[in-house]
């Protein structure tokens, strides 16, 4: 059977083949525990582990002690919003209707323990303004958790300016960087949140590893315990493996942020020579080049998909893959139910070729109906 072509790079990324190079010896002949203090092997694993988080604490301009690894942002998330959380006296928390099932779910379990929750709603583009955000600030808010970018639409978060008025309010900032990495260029930008969260599946890296940096060693308290792994933020064995990997895609960004012109010129061209009727939730000038997403009105999401199985796209965020519920996210942005399960979302890569853009193109317009 023929492989559609891959269009969903902001679900998974390939590993990199200087990756996966620097990866597979601690397979092997590398192949130590990191917390074996007792010898070589163990040696050489916590050398690699230590050197790639000086590597990527660098990069957000924070020591190393300030980087635990973890699972991917999901965990990240958790272990930021509710490390951080643990202990306080319940207060008044913001976050949006567009943030990442993994940030809501935590935010609807802390509403249920007594926090009181502001969620804001996208602005008519589809993004949170930072208006929207002064306005909600009460007294007693303590934690305000945002993305940098959305991983349905690839709208953009004025992270900047909340970063400054979380630290004229004395707030805690976090934000989910997913889709951000690798698309913006974040090295040791002075206006970073107090906490973020990162996956290394999508920055052409495994899945099963990410992090979560923060700019102060007290900020967060453990919910989870074990071994005293991470300096007991994160137990259980590091995946020393997963961790050079993670270091060796932040090498990649340098490329990788050179490439966005030329993806911002494929977004473009598909947007020039889309025939069908038609959508944008991704804001113009507002979003980054990656991800397009776009919406059919009157045509059943069933039918849609149906009608396209030659390219891989998605309905959204991965995590609803095998729900037939529409995107919350569409939701937010006012769509019915229906025109919301009938959206797609293209996202390119550098691997991204002209010529498969042209086959999008003629593919779309030669399926879905015309204007």
């Amino acid at each position: 059977m023929e492989k559609p072509i891959y269009f969903d790079y902001a679900s998974t990324t390939p590993v990199h083949p200087d990756v996966l190079k620097a990866m597979l010896p601690y397979f092997t002949e590398e192949f130590g525990n990191a917390g074996s203090s007792q010898h070589y092997y163990g040696w050489a694993a916590d050398e690699a582990v230590e050197s790639a988080r000086k590597k990527i604490s660098s990069y957000f301009g924070v020591p190393a002690r300030q980087l635990v690894f973890t699972s991917g942002a999901t965990e990240s998330n958790n272990l930021a919003i509710q490390g951080y959380l643990k202990d306080k006296h319940p207060g008044h928390l913001i976050t949006s209707y567009i943030e990442h099932k993994a940030v809501l779910q935590i935010f609807q379990t802390l509403e249920a323990q007594g926090w009181a929750v502001t969620y804001l709603q996208p602005n008519d583009s589809g993004c949170i303004e930072v208006s929207s955000v002064q306005q909600a600030i009460r007294s007693d808010t303590v934690l305000i958790s945002l993305m940098m970018v959305n991983n349905e639409t690839g709208n953009l978060t004025d992270f900047q300016a909340i970063t400054k008025i979380c630290r004229e309010a004395a707030i805690c900032f976090h934000a989910d960087a997913t889709q951000a990495l690798g698309k913006l260029d974040l090295a040791h930008n002075p206006f970073l949140p107090d906490m973020i969260s990162f996956s290394g599946h999508k920055i052409y890296g495994p899945k099963g590893i990410g992090g979560l940096v923060f700019n102060s060693p007290s900020l967060i308290c453990p919910f989870m315990y074990g071994g005293g792994q991470e300096r007991g933020l994160r137990p259980g064995t590091v995946p020393v493996q997963q961790v050079v990997a993670l270091s060796a895609c932040f090498d990649l960004f340098p490329a990788l942020i050179e490439s966005m012109p030329v993806i911002q010129n494929y977004k473009d061209k598909i947007l020039q020579k889309l025939l069908t009727n038609h959508i944008v939730n991704s804001a113009d000038n507002q979003s980054v080049a990656h991800i397009l997403s776009l919406s059919f009105p009157n045509l059943d999401w069933e039918e849609l998909y149906r009608k396209i199985p030659m390219i891989a796209v998605s309905n959204g965020s991965a995590c609803n893959a095998k729900s037939q519920l529409p995107s919350h996210v569409m939701k937010a942005h006012g769509h019915a139910d229906s025109l919301a399960l009938a959206t797609i979302r293209i996202s390119l890569s550098y691997l991204t070729k002209e010529s498969d853009i042209d086959f999008l193109i003629d593919y779309l317009n030669s399926q879905l109906p015309h204007r």
